[in-house]
């Protein structure tokens, strides 16, 4: 594995860092896999390298070895969300994200980078859609104010993380990247573009130097989440397991509690009508999201020419 920059036209090292609930499992078994140019390193192989590691154990030659196994004497691409921080924690507190930044320019300095963002109305919707799929029992309300409903030292960020909206403010680790790599190494794609799946990989082969297969547009599946009525009768079985999200309530844990909470969610999925609504945000919630993520997109913009307006982003007066 080389160090060496690849010129515009040549393919080099990919790095996709998320963010979450932004098509990222697609990419990572359909498209990326599929390339012609570059070898796809697995995600266990990823988080090993650059995730695992804690703060200062970090060595980037010996993550450049890992991810360097299996190469083929192609440039690597990979996947894996975590790098931008997990959206349940707020990337613990918003120290991953950039720490990640680094551990990846350190390992490949010459990689172009892949972002994909998502109208954060959407993305939050979708981000509680997974929390109670993962094992969540809180109310909306609870889990987007992150902090406000705990005492003593759980309301202190750097000691018991919780969602932070600040998490979703893509502008901040966008400009830490182009500081870090270049404006012209950081690639930065909305999750709505992918309405024409086609049209969005063309763009992507021509800024990254890759080739996917020609079929990968047609491969998507639709992401289909419980409805209002779903997430509120899974959050009921979820009372009867710890697993597997950091911030919930439960009753009782179980034996074989997993095991129940996931064929749950499979009856739940399958219940006549349950599902028939999405899921919406009370309405302080979408208050809230409105003012706060209006600046960071108006940021944004100065960044990137973005269509965020027409994409319905929220960007204030």
């Amino acid at each position: 594995m080389t160090s060496t920059s690849p010129r515009p036209n040549e393919p080099g090292p990919i790095v996709h860092i998320g963010y979450h609930k932004t098509a990222t499992t697609w990419l990572q078994k359909a498209v990326l896999p599929s390339s012609s140019t570059h070898t796809f390193i697995p995600r266990k192989t990823v988080q090993q390298a650059l995730l695992v590691p804690p703060g200062l154990h970090f060595d980037p030659g010996k993550a450049r070895e890992i991810l360097a196994a299996g190469q083929c004497g192609r440039p690597v691409v990979f996947s894996e969300e975590n790098l931008s921080g997990y959206l349940h924690n707020g990337g613990l507190h918003g120290l991953i994200g950039p720490e990640m930044a680094r551990r990846i320019k350190g390992t490949l300095p010459d990689a172009r980078i892949v972002i994909f963002i998502r109208n954060q109305l959407d993305i939050l919707r979708a981000s509680y859609a997974q929390y109670v799929s993962g094992g969540g029992t809180f109310g909306q309300t609870r889990y987007f104010g992150g902090l406000r409903h705990l005492h003593g030292a759980l309301t202190r960020p750097w000691k018991a993380p919780a969602f932070e909206m600040e998490h979703f403010e893509f502008d901040r680790l966008i400009a830490y990247y182009d500081s870090l790599f270049g404006k012209d190494r950081v690639f930065v794609y909305p999750f709505e573009w992918l309405r024409d799946t086609g049209a969005l990989l063309e763009r992507m082969e021509r800024d990254l130097g890759i080739r996917f297969a020609e079929d990968v547009a047609g491969m998507k599946e639709a992401n289909v989440s419980l409805g209002g009525g779903g997430l509120l009768l899974l959050r009921f079985v979820n009372l009867f397991t710890r697993q597997s999200v950091a911030n919930k309530s439960w009753l009782i844990d179980l034996p074989g509690g997993q095991g129940v909470r996931h064929a749950g969610k499979w009856l739940i999925g399958r219940l006549p009508g349950v599902n028939r609504r999405k899921h919406r945000l009370p309405d302080k919630v979408r208050a809230r999201a409105l003012e706060h993520y209006a600046m960071s997109n108006r940021r944004l913009l100065e960044l990137r020419d973005l269509p965020l307006a027409e994409l319905g982003y929220p960007l204030g007066q």
